[in-house]
């Protein structure tokens, strides 16, 4: 009796050691993407990132590519729509079954200070945890119910490379608005607490793979026909909500 008990504990011990070896084996060798939105950004803030643990692709929605290039970076050239928003979307579309362990997704305006900031504290968050973070700015019991009469239709970039090539500010309105409105048809009644402003955040790929390829396509179509629309920002404060439940996907506070 008591060597058929050591015998079990030990099958026990193994097991949980064998688990242990295989997760921590598979976080270390995570494969990370870096999504970078580029416009007319000259992309010299990623000379500060440790290129060789990212790989790096790089949107052009921009008249140019006068922007730092790296020896592990792709460049995929996109017509200027849906700013940002669009881009993430199309990534995810056009990856689905090629998707990294953790995406980062990133403006090309990263050398804006409160841009950089948040940008380099969630890469150091990656580089800690070895984890997809959502650095959040503000956090509410209810996003869509605080934020349900929330419009916009004036907004003009504030990076000035970009306001110089394009300084329009009259955003194409949303078929479906207010914002509460909005978010309810997109996605019910569900409930996300925290908004990531900026689109600065990473997502895990599981997260991302719990909804279909169809869900993200009927998504983007809102963003297909303007450069400068209401629904980008609304997608701005809605992005828990584009990958809810995030479960494997950590949340912490921007300060």
């Amino acid at each position: 009796m008591y060597m058929t008990f050591n015998f079990f504990l030990i099958i026990i011990v193994i097991i949980l050691l064998y688990i242990y070896i295989c997760e921590n084996y598979s976080n270390i060798n995570k494969s990370i993407d870096i999504v970078i939105s580029r416009y007319n950004e000259n992309l010299e803030w990623l000379k500060e990132i440790n290129e060789e643990k990212f790989n790096i692709i790089v949107y052009n929605k921009g008249i140019n590519d006068n922007f730092i290039k790296l020896p592990n970076m792709t460049i995929i050239n996109l017509d200027n729509v849906g700013r940002e928003s669009h881009t993430y979307l199309y990534h995810i579309i056009n990856n689905y079954n090629n998707l990294a362990d953790i995406t980062i997704f990133l403006p090309g305006s990263c050398d804006m200070q409160h841009k950089y900031n948040k940008m380099k504290k969630l890469l150091n968050f990656i580089n800690l945890k070895n984890k997809a973070i959502l650095i959040y700015d503000f956090k509410y019991e209810n996003v869509k119910n605080v934020l349900y009469n929330f419009t916009i239709e004036n907004y003009q970039g504030t990076n000035q490379q970009n306001k110089e090539i394009n300084p329009e500010f009259k955003l194409e309105l949303s078929e479906i608005r207010p914002y509460g409105k909005w978010f309810k048809h997109y996605f019910n009644d569900i409930i996300i607490q925290h908004i990531t402003y900026c689109s600065i955040f990473s997502v895990d790929k599981k997260d991302i793979l719990q909804h279909s390829k169809e869900y993200y396509e009927n998504l983007i179509k809102q963003l297909n026909n303007s450069s400068n629309s209401e629904a980008i920002h609304y997608f701005e404060r809605s992005w828990e909500a584009v990958f809810y439940p995030m479960n494997n996907t950590l949340f912490f506070p921007l300060s």
